[in-house]
């Protein structure tokens, strides 16, 4: 049974915010689901630090990367890299995730 999450406030400056809001609509997420996949990202370059294995600049990039690609924001050679899955599947799960956005956002527009 997976644990649920337990919401964490943090607190940036305004420019920061900025940035952050531009990076996550450039990438199709609103502001505070990008912050988490940052924060995903660094929690566990950190964890890896306090256990005595520091991730090498490479090893952080990879991670990081990871991170993005599993969230979907990555080619299909990454996610499949990232998660297991075959590249064909990756694509036609990315087309279906595609697919399902533009009818929810359709089906929200209609009932406005």
């Amino acid at each position: 049974m997976a644990a649920n999450p337990v919401p964490v406030m943090l607190q940036v400056p305004p420019k920061t915010y900025q940035r952050l809001h531009e990076s996550a609509k450039a990438r199709g997420y609103k502001p505070t689901a990008y912050a988490q996949l940052l924060f995903d990202a660094a929690f566990a370059a950190r964890v890896g630090q306090e256990r005595g294995t520091p991730a090498s600049d490479a090893e952080l990039d990879e991670q990081v990367r990871l991170v993005f690609a599993c969230a979907g924001q990555a080619d299909t050679a990454a996610i499949a890299k990232a998660t297991g899955v075959a590249e064909a599947r990756v694509a036609k799960i990315l087309d279906g995730l595609r697919e399902h956005r533009r009818l929810s956002t359709a089906s929200r527009r209609a009932r406005k």
